[in-house]
């Protein structure tokens, strides 16, 4: 019995698992942004609810990349000979062929990634990110370059990772003054 096998066994377990990592990584992604960008507290209701928004519309898209990635094999590779054929080699390697969905999500990927460079997070808990981060990476990279397709479980499981990294970035950048993980340094 392998581990896929294991955990879609005691799935409950498993979806409390995942919810619960995602719901941290969400947390500590919130005590970030709260603590680097203060006068957010000012305006929190309607800061954690725009956050709210882009992290849904992140997570659908990227769930919807997840359950349909685009595949590409050694037969769609050539040598590029114009300046045209590299561009489309290089928007099909990175995957941002695929529509209005993948250029929002590339959108608020990019805003991740600013507000973690200069959000003010724990170094553990930066490698916490940074390790759960690369897994994901590594799953969807497979399912770009291999033929691995998940299955419906696998869809599940990170569905409800995306949704616990929102609802975690919500609870936590929803608070008015007090802030929760203010202890944890």
């Amino acid at each position: 019995m392998n581990l896929l096998d294991l955990a879609e066994q005691y799935y409950l377990i498993t979806f409390g698992i995942v919810i619960g990592i995602g719901l941290l990584h969400g947390a500590i992604l919130g005590r970030g942004i709260r603590s680097r960008f203060p006068s957010f507290k000012k305006h929190a209701r309607i800061v954690s609810s725009i956050l709210l928004v882009l992290f849904l519309v992140n997570a659908i898209s990227s769930i919807l990349k997840f359950a349909e990635p685009s595949k590409v094999t050694l037969s769609t590779l050539v040598i590029p000979t114009s300046p045209e054929e590299i561009f489309s080699l290089v928007i099909n390697l990175l995957g941002i062929d695929a529509g209005l969905w993948t250029v929002i999500g590339t959108f608020i990927t990019v805003i991740l990634i600013i507000f973690l460079k200069f959000a003010d997070i724990h170094q553990i808990a930066r490698y916490f990110i940074f390790t759960i981060s690369c897994i994901v990476l590594i799953v969807a990279l497979l399912g770009k370059f291999t033929d691995f397709i998940p299955s419906s479980f696998q869809i599940m499981l990170y569905a409800f990772y995306q949704v616990g990294i929102t609802i975690g970035i919500f609870l936590i950048t929803r608070r008015k003054e007090s802030d929760v993980l203010s202890e944890i340094k």
